[in-house]
């Protein structure tokens, strides 16, 4: 585990979240890889991120890859940022999800084998859709960074 991914998870411990997310943030060009979850899902047909739970052992990065190949079926090339955590009360209980800007082999086609439809959205397409506030400040994060 990096020096950088066990200060996170140091830092959640310490404040009693016992559940972790990953979230990756796939951009081309100014539109963003958004999945919508199925209507028997937790948080039904709401819009989102590539992402899923940090299982144990694992370390971030690792759960970022494999979330992002078994949500999409592509392969990560780069981190290129981190953009910061929200937490939430989750299924198992306080939750934290740590998100991700990475670059990913060119898309050919997404594979979404846990999730009823994707696309690549515009700001003005994503406003729009439904999704949890959470998702959608990290989403206005991307779009209007600060200076």
């Amino acid at each position: 585990m990096e020096p950088w991914e066990r200060k996170l998870m140091d830092a959640a411990v310490r404040d009693r979240i016992v559940s972790y997310v990953v979230g990756v943030v796939l951009r081309q060009e100014s539109r963003i890889l958004l999945l919508k979850r199925r209507e028997d899902d937790y948080l039904p047909n709401m819009w989102e991120i590539p992402g899923g739970h940090v299982d144990p052992g694992e370390t971030l990065v690792s759960a970022l890859d494999r979330e992002l190949l078994e949500e999409t079926g592509l392969l990560r090339q780069h981190i290129r940022s981190y953009l910061g955590y929200f937490d939430y009360h989750g299924e198992f209980g306080p939750t934290r999800e740590w998100n991700f800007e990475v670059s990913a082999e060119p898309a050919r086609g997404i594979r979404h084998p846990e999730h009823v439809d994707y696309r690549w959205a515009l700001p003005e397409e994503w406003r729009e859709l439904p999704m949890t506030p959470e998702m959608r400040q990290v989403l206005e994060h991307l779009a209007n960074p600060p200076r």
